[in-house]
């Protein structure tokens, strides 16, 4: 739900839709897939002796909540942006590091839910279901996350060079030619 929420969300705020009941509906699922699985992780853990399987539960309500909260504030900036006149300064860098310390957090939690389960199969039960869950999260959930998020920063700072060696033009150029940025119209 939070795949099909997210760039529908997002799509509302960004393009400047002004319809308030569409705003409504996809604050409110927000709203709901953030409280949601942080109550269920509460309630799990708050009943059940904390094991692995339950703490692979509990991470991916809480990774729901976390998708949501990072979803959820740039929201909020697409919001503030709409109704400000000269826009938040920076708003691509702002957005880049929320995905980022999502995505960082996420890491996290699937590192910790590794060392949890690795923990548990060494010196608690060991099995050969326990033992294959813990490979292929390790696999998926962080390894494949590492390489994802690495190759991400890479790719933003090799554009980050590409755009900061490019000329800047001056106010008496912008004036000379009658010309504005392409992208912020100013």
């Amino acid at each position: 739900m939070v795949e099909i929420s997210d760039p529908i969300v997002l799509a509302l705020a960004a393009t400047g839709n002004r319809s308030p009941w569409k705003h409504l509906r996809g604050v409110s699922m927000c709203l709901f897939l953030f409280i949601f699985p942080s109550f269920m992780a509460y309630k799990l853990s708050h009943f059940f002796d904390m094991d692995f399987w339950l703490l692979i539960m509990v991470s991916s309500c809480l990774l729901t909540s976390l998708q949501v909260l990072g979803t959820f504030f740039i929201y909020s900036l697409f919001m503030v942006e709409l109704f400000q006149d000269g826009g938040v300064e920076r708003m691509d860098e702002i957005i880049y590091g929320v995905n980022a310390v999502s995505r960082v957090l996420e890491f996290l939690v699937a590192l910790c839910v590794v060392a949890y389960g690795t923990w548990e199969s060494m010196f608690g039960e060991w099995s050969w279901i326990g033992v294959s869950v813990i490979i292929v999260h390790s696999y998926v959930n962080v390894w494949l996350r590492a390489q994802s998020g690495w190759s991400s920063f890479l790719l933003r700072r090799e554009a980050a060079h590409k755009i900061g060696a490019l000329p800047r033009a001056s106010e008496e150029q912008l004036r000379a030619h009658n010309d504005l940025c392409s992208i912020c119209f100013q």
